[in-house]
């Protein structure tokens, strides 16, 4: 066999290694800036509740799973993933211009995809490390404490669980870095969104990421079990195509924008 062209692999092997340089950037940025703070306060939440919920619950044994469902649902779903990955991906471009340093990134001889792909897996391996890392810690301490019995399977479903939600709202939550100068109120709506995606018309309640998020859980969280009649469920096929399919539009939308952003920091 033939080796390749040199001309084919060259840029290919030069867009890897800037994106690696890019990622190495982006991780020391996000895990040493002052809100990385705030992240890990996020990220001990689901700790703190796990441990006090479990300390005042009696011998659950059945009841176990539903309990801890909840918990996941509303803490680490609710909760954690979704304000954590908000304040790390729209920060990732929005930081830049507010520190007036993005335009190094854009000066400099890297095609605006990379940089974009690039920031958003450093925002990725950063929110997998700190709420994946939670999800394993809180499963087997919870079932520990109520007495119920440790499941290696079950803590691998909601570890999936939570890192295709880390997936799906940092794409979301990167687009509205690059889209909004102040991406609370959009963050706020889309909060709103979430929370009502049960009493939507179906044609529209697929656009939620929380939707098919929660159609995953071992358990319904305590929205689905009170309202689940509103919504049918889709299946776990459907549900975790359309979180990535929802993740791959976001980030090409992403790259699209940043590809034709210009820098006005007096606009900001």
């Amino acid at each position: 066999m033939e080796p390749m062209p040199t001309a084919l692999v060259a840029p290919r092997t030069l867009r890897f290694r800037q994106a690696l340089a890019v990622v190495v950037v982006e991780l020391r940025k996000i895990l040493g800036g002052k809100r990385i703070l705030t992240v890990c306060l996020l990220a001990s939440l689901p700790v703190v509740v796990v441990f006090l919920v479990a300390i005042e619950a009696p011998r659950l044994d059945g009841e176990a799973q539903r309990y801890f469902g909840n918990i996941y649902s509303v803490v680490v779903l609710g909760a954690t993933v979704f304000f954590g990955c908000a304040l790390v991906f729209t920060h990732l471009f929005r930081g830049e211009i507010l520190r007036r340093s993005l335009h190094f990134y854009l000066l400099a001889p890297v095609r605006r995809e990379v940089l974009t792909v690039a920031k958003y897996v450093a925002g990725l391996l950063a929110v997998y490390a700190l709420f994946g890392g939670v999800t394993v810690l809180v499963h087997p301490m919870f079932m520990g404490i109520v007495g119920a019995g440790l499941s290696v399977t079950g803590m691998l479903h909601y570890l999936g669980i939570t890192l295709l939600g880390c997936t799906a709202y940092g794409a979301v939550f990167l687009l509205f870095g690059t889209v909004f100068r102040n991406p609370i109120l959009p963050v706020a709506g889309l909060l709103g969104w979430e929370a009502l995606s049960f009493f939507l018309p179906s044609a529209i309640r697929v656009a939620s990421v929380s939707y098919h998020l929660k159609s995953l859980l071992p358990v319904p969280g305590p929205i689905g079990q009170t309202f689940g009649w509103l919504a049918e469920a889709p299946t776990a096929a459907s549900a975790v195509l359309s979180l990535l399919i929802l993740s791959v539009v976001a980030v090409g939308l992403a790259c699209y924008l940043v590809r034709r952003m210009e820098i006005r920091y007096t606009d900001d």
